[in-house]
């Protein structure tokens, strides 16, 4: 269980971080210095609790209560 979930925390910061890059750099046509340090921080964050949640419920994680 514990694997599952640090493959779970990799996969979502992963995808939160590339995400952000890409939306930075693609959406909002910038460059994630330009952008902030701590607003590319939390919108990383964001992305990664949203495929967490996801993740948590397809992977049969358990780490959110039913």
């Amino acid at each position: 269980m514990l694997i599952k979930r640090l493959v779970l925390a990799l996969i979502s910061i992963g995808v939160g971080v590339v995400g952000s890059f890409l939306i930075v750099t693609f959406v909002l046509r910038t460059i994630v210095s330009h952008y902030g340090g701590m607003y590319f921080f939390f919108t990383v964050m964001f992305i990664a609790l949203a495929v967490g949640i996801w993740l948590d419920k397809y992977m049969g994680t358990e780490i959110l209560p039913e």
